[in-house]
């Protein structure tokens, strides 16, 4: 009997339940693709470093998703609660009826099972089929052969998916029992009479509460455009601290402000329900000005997760192979470099060990075309060098201590240059006594150096006057993932005479390709075996492969966890909204009724209610937006100074996504607010 009446209420009810569904789906949905990138492993042809990869990944995205089940639960009692409330009346007609309470609690814990189980099973077959686009999007960030695709199933996920929701849905049903048993008959049976009261602030409180919101975001806005974001200092709590109490101030204030421009405007404020409009409006941003706060801070994080992580995520894809040239860099640092590690070697008898060593027979067998080259450094040039005096202080302003303008300046040979153009293949400039190159591929380095460069200002160097030739070379003299060449001199070799040395490098391929991981495995074991003996110092290895790896594995990181929880945040987000709007309709449909009578017709109420809710909906999004647009455009400064990389271009993709959820919840709040307000 209980299992037939739970089941019918539940079809009677399928209007009002059609929120709470749609968000458990998602929510099933989600948790099970994330975490079914274990099964991609065994569809993957990976190498080992790349398995690696995935294994770090599957571990970091175990524990996101802890956190993501706990923000998932509080949205689904969220929901739930507001189900209980509607349900108030009929509660107490079953009490009324004379019907314990122990059968009234097995009624709601039946109808969350039933629920609960639906939704898991439509949330699966959703997560299981979406979950293929996940192996694709995982063959194409990892860079690998899918000739062996098949369809897959992940056991993990669907265990982890069974446990966390299960957890989830008993903490549901403990909740709704708990809930009842606190309620009185009375109260049941009379919450249908009680309407949200309309609160009016004075309109001094008002007037001040906007300017205190106005001077604390220009207070937090101030502090983030002096680094307060990048340095992680107090000034980042206090911007913080500032921001949201300025943002929560101006959701205070703004209705108020609204009603107070548009009253002005008669003709406007009189015209069909717009004064009926603006004051639901007003109240209900008055009442949940808290809640709005929050959501609107969820949304900035929403938006900043997703635009920075995908922006971030291209800067991986990009460059590589310009900044790879070679198949390996073994750079052995010089004692100017390590002079605490008390090497008992000299630079110079480094550099003639390492010489010898490249020429050996047991080098070779690994190694072709190798080529050495040393960095120096003088005392008495520095990077402010080469910039111009008037761009010094604009550098310090911009971007602070982002660029070290008081470094050594590497220094190169000519000779040591053209051995390199010649292994890259890149043509080699000739070069006078009297003249240096300059070589560097980092972005924000070229633009400073380049005003310099053009200005033909040149330098003093051993007493003698150098002048720039031509532009500066974008090139990349070692392996990396990004572009990193920082800016190197090339002078001619005889101008370097006893300078310190801070770098000897080697750059070179492997005498085949058909077996690169093994090769490079046995290569970098020979290294690190016999190199010690030779330079008595620190040194490492970076190959190609290294770098493709570690850009592939930042890259799959920043995209899987921007968008597990940029979706989060986002269905979150709206779920809280699309309640309250549903709540707030159930509480008012004897004004709607009142206003029927009175001559409304349905097109204005349906009109004044969908006006109610875009507000609602946009209000934290249009702030979080303005938020996420000025943070991004910070972080942006410190990104660049390191590669280009606009990371406000992926606000307009990420509004977007947010468009669509928020579309689909906003108009299903809207289907249903406005079955509300129409049932008798």
């Amino acid at each position: 009997m209980l299992f037939k009446l739970s089941l019918k209420n539940i079809k009677k009810s399928i209007k009002d339940y059609s929120i709470y569904f749609l968000t458990l789906v998602f929510a099933v949905s989600m948790f099970y693709i994330f975490n079914s990138i274990d099964a991609q492993k065994s569809i993957l042809e990976l190498t080992s470093s790349k398995s690696d990869l995935i294994e770090s990944l599957i571990f970091i995205i175990g524990y996101i998703s802890i956190f993501v089940s706990i923000i998932l639960g509080f949205l689904i009692v969220y929901s739930n609660n507001f189900l209980i409330r509607k349900r108030k009346k009929e509660i107490g007609l079953y009490g009324t009826l004379g019907m314990p309470k122990r059968k009234v609690s097995m009624i709601l814990v039946i109808e969350t099972l039933l629920i609960g189980v639906v939704s898991l099973v439509v949330g699966l077959i959703f997560g299981v089929f979406l979950s293929q686009f996940i192996s694709i999007l995982t063959a194409k960030l990892f860079e690998v052969n899918m000739s062996e695709f098949k369809f897959i199933f992940s056991y993990n996920a669907l265990t982890k998916t069974l446990i966390y929701f299960g957890i989830i849905f008993l903490f549901v049903m403990i909740f709704n029992v708990l809930t009842l048993s606190r309620y009185k008959l009375i109260d049941l049976l009379t919450a249908s009479r009680k309407n949200e009261k309309v609160k009016f602030r004075n309109k001094y409180v008002t007037v001040i509460s906007f300017i205190l919101s106005i001077a604390l975001l220009a207070y937090a806005y101030d502090l983030l455009f002096k680094d307060a974001l990048i340095m992680m200092n107090s000034d980042t709590t206090k911007m913080i601290i500032a921001g949201a109490i300025g943002t929560f101030l101006l959701f205070f204030s703004l209705s108020g402000f609204l009603v107070k421009v548009i009253s002005l405007r008669k003709k406007t404020y009189y015209r069909n329900l717009n004064m009926f409009t603006l004051q639901q409006i007003n109240s209900k941003i008055t009442s949940t000005v808290i809640s709005t706060t929050i959501i609107s801070l969820m949304l900035l994080l929403t938006i900043g997760i997703l635009s920075g992580s995908m922006s971030l995520a291209s800067v991986f894809n990009t460059d590589l192979k310009e900044n790879n040239l070679t198949d390996y860099t073994i750079r052995v640092f010089g004692n100017y470099y390590i002079d605490d590690m008390a090497s008992q070697i000299s630079d110079y008898e480094k550099l003639e060990n390492l010489e010898n060593e490249i020429k050996s027979d047991e080098f070779k067998k690994y190694s072709k075309d190798q080529v050495l080259y040393t960095e120096y450094v003088d005392k008495n040039l520095e990077f402010k060098d080469v910039v111009l005096n008037t761009d010094l202080e604009n550098l310090r302003k911009e971007y602070g201590n982002a660029i070290a303008i008081d470094y050594k300046l590497p220094i190169m040979k000519y000779s040591d240059y053209k051995n390199l153009m010649n292994l890259y293949g890149k043509d080699v400039i000739e070069i006078n006594e009297d003249e240096y190159l300059m070589l560097a591929n980092m972005d924000i380095v070229k633009d400073v150096l380049a005003p310099f460069q053009k200005s033909k200002k040149g330098i003093d160097f051993n007493g003698k006057h150098l002048t720039p030739k031509g532009d500066i070379i974008d090139i990349a003299i070692e392996n990396f993932n990004s572009s990193g060449n920082t800016g190197v001199i090339v002078i001619n070799d005889n101008l370097i005479n006893d300078l310190d040395i801070i770098y000897i490098n080697i750059v070179g391929n492997y005498v085949n390709t058909k077996d690169v991981e093994s090769l490079e495995e046995n290569f970098k074991n020979y290294v690190f075996i016999n190199f010690h003996r030779y330079v008595d110092a620190s040194f490492n290895v970076d190959t190609k492969t290294d770098m493709e790896s570690s850009s592939i594995g930042i890259k799959a990181m920043l995209i899987f966890i921007g968008l597990y929880l940029g979706i989060t945040f986002a269905i979150t987000s709206a779920t809280i909204l699309a309640i309250g709007e549903l709540s707030r309709a159930s509480d008012n449909k004897n004004r709607y009724k009142i206003l029927k009578e009175l001559g409304a017709s349905g097109g204005m109420l349906n009109r004044s209610l969908l006006t109610q809710i875009l507000v609602i909906f946009l209000f934290p999004l249009v702030i979080a937006l303005i938020h996420s647009y000025f943070g991004l455009r910070e972080i942006n400064n410190l990104v660049v100074v390191f590669t280009k990389v606009d990371l406000t271009s992926n606000i307009l993709l990420t509004t977007l996504f947010m468009i669509v959820v928020y579309g689909g919840y906003l108009f299903i709040t809207y289907k249903c607010s406005k079955g509300l307000i129409k049932n008798k």
